[in-house]
């Protein structure tokens, strides 16, 4: 089951962080997310991949606040909302990348094939999710109606086992990399489906 979005969005969750990081705007907080991401990548490409994962998790957090601080203050916006969706796939795709720094003792050229997949398929739920509201297939500007077998968090954190494993067992980092894989994949073709489904509801309506 996914984890659904407003799952850490209680109102004690969402007044404690946003009363506690509103010293600065949300849009601040979701570009020190993108920056801090930048940095972990290349943290990784450095060969600290511990730091490399804890950065990550910084910039996760950075994530995390600042829908928190935007809804306790008041200064949500569209623009915002924009800029959070895109710094989203930006980092989703510097997280993927930095799989090809991991050591898997399989044929490199079908990692690397693995890897695009994973890429492709990571970055395509939200794609359809927002194609479709644009399009008019299924009206869904909250996101809700087209449900998901997983959205972001899911990925990551097996992503993120993955690499905290590979330097101990590069098999069991790849088997988390593979579930990874499937979940994403599973996610795109049921997303798929469910958008045609519910635009049929849609078109009967009058």
């Amino acid at each position: 089951m996914a984890v659904q979005k407003d799952l850490f969005d209680k109102p004690w969750i969402r007044n404690s962080f946003g009363k506690t990081f509103k010293f600065l705007p949300p849009n601040t907080w979701t570009t020190i997310s993108l920056i801090v991401a930048f940095i972990a990548f290349a943290v990784v490409a450095l060969d600290h991949l511990y730091w490399g994962i804890l950065l990550f998790v910084i910039s996760g957090m950075c994530d995390f606040i600042d829908g928190r601080v935007a809804r306790y203050t008041g200064q949500s916006s569209k623009f915002g909302a924009f800029w959070d969706g895109t710094v989203d796939r930006f980092v989703d795709a510097l997280i993927v990348f930095c799989v090809f720094f991991l050591d898997f003792s399989f044929q490199p050229r079908l990692i690397a094939m693995l890897i695009f997949i994973l890429l492709f398929a990571i970055l395509m739920p939200p794609f359809i999710v927002a194609y479709a509201n644009h399009r008019g297939a299924v009206p869904d500007p909250t996101e809700k109606v087209i449900w998901r077998l997983s959205f972001r968090a899911e990925p990551l954190l097996l992503l993120g086992v993955c690499g905290f494993l590979n330097p101990v067992s590069g098999t069991a980092s790849f088997i988390f990399f593979l579930l990874a894989l499937l979940l994403e994949v599973a996610t795109v073709v049921q997303s798929i489906i469910l958008v045609y489904v519910r635009s049929k509801d849609y078109q009967s309506q009058p």
